[in-house]
């Protein structure tokens, strides 16, 4: 793909998390794709990556249960110079399940091998992610490193 048509492809994509449209996403995804989220929110190991199309609806699945709606805003999105990989950062415009705003910035890495997404790296601020969803993901608190 070249660099503007790869650079469409991931606004489309983002578009289709917003909207969850499962089947344009598992579309876009290699069998063998892998969703990470290095971070850590108290110091140790990040928690394992979802690694096939199988782990990623789940991770996915378990994401959108704790949202009513999503919106990635000021989309910067851009293209490396090998035209492999694209770059998102976005502020996430979100309402949680229980109506509550969740707002957090992002810095998304996309690998790309024949038109479909092999690599998925997420970045965003835990803090905020901790503040909002204590029951769910409070127990990183625990972890050291």
């Amino acid at each position: 793909m070249r660099a503007a048509e790869l650079v469409d492809q991931t606004n489309r994509f983002l578009d289709w998390l917003e909207v969850g449209d499962r089947a344009a996403i598992a579309g876009v995804l290699d069998d063998q794709v892998v969703w990470s989220a290095p971070m850590s929110a108290g110091g140790g190991p990040a928690s394992a990556p979802a690694r096939g199309r199988a782990a990623f609806g789940s991770r996915l699945s378990s994401i959108s249960g704790l949202m009513r709606s999503a919106k990635f805003i000021d989309r910067r999105i851009t293209s490396s110079a090998d035209e492999a990989t694209t770059f998102v950062q976005a502020r996430g415009d979100f309402v949680t399940a229980d109506g509550r705003p969740y707002q957090n910035v992002y810095v998304f890495r996309f690998d790309w091998r024949d038109g479909k997404i092999v690599s998925w790296e997420e970045y965003a601020n835990p803090v905020t992610i901790l503040r909002t969803f204590p029951d769910v993901y409070g127990h990183l608190l625990g972890s050291s490193g």
